[in-house]
């Protein structure tokens, strides 16, 4: 018998309309050339600044953490518009935002419990729906939460990232109380 998925549909779709309803603005952005292109430190609603992000052969590239042999993608792009403002910035250096600068609304997207005793969890934040950034959940030896960030990200406004910090470990807390369950929009791709 097959399941009818047009209640997931419905409930994938209104999330995702909810995180569009903001956009991230381009505030800042100085593209400087490259060997393989160019690249840029973009400030995106005056707060919020993902570095080292590249256009090369025509394509924006996101920053990338490489940890022990390792690569790690923790800044994703989740819409075609910020890909095009992005886009625009390095081709036509049509970067900075003339309007007045929204504080992005943060969402849930997922949390994935880890099995090290340090770092407990990722818990990926989406910032108006435009971007997608992958925090640690970081367990101190007395017990306490605090969110570790990626290497390429940084939050110039306390009052946000007292907000992150909140929206990670009450993510992870609320896993935690359901079986250490995926939340968020992941839960909704059942």
């Amino acid at each position: 018998m097959k399941k009818n998925k047009f209640p997931a549909c419905i409930a994938a779709s209104i999330i995702l309309s909810a995180l569009s309803a903001g956009a991230l603005e381009i505030t800042a952005a100085a593209p400087v050339a490259t060997a393989k292109g160019k690249a840029a430190d973009f400030v995106f609603s005056s707060s919020v600044i993902v570095k080292n992000i590249a256009f090369e052969k025509g394509a924006v590239v996101m920053p990338v953490t490489e940890y022990k042999d390792r690569v790690y993608t923790d800044i994703r792009l989740l819409s075609k518009s910020l890909y095009e403002k992005l886009g625009a910035c390095f081709s036509e250096k049509k970067c900075a935002y003339a309007g007045k600068a929204m504080t992005p609304k943060l969402s849930v997207l997922e949390v994935k419990p880890l099995k090290s005793k340090a770092r407990v969890a990722n818990v990926i934040l989406a910032f108006d729906g435009d971007l997608s950034v992958t925090f640690g959940v970081i367990r101190k030896a007395s017990g306490e939460l605090w969110a570790a960030y990626p290497a390429n990200f940084e939050v110039k406004d306390p009052a946000l990232k007292d907000l992150i910090e909140n929206k990670v470990k009450g993510a992870f807390n609320g896993a935690s109380r359901s079986d250490k369950k995926a939340v968020g929009a992941a839960a909704v791709k059942k």
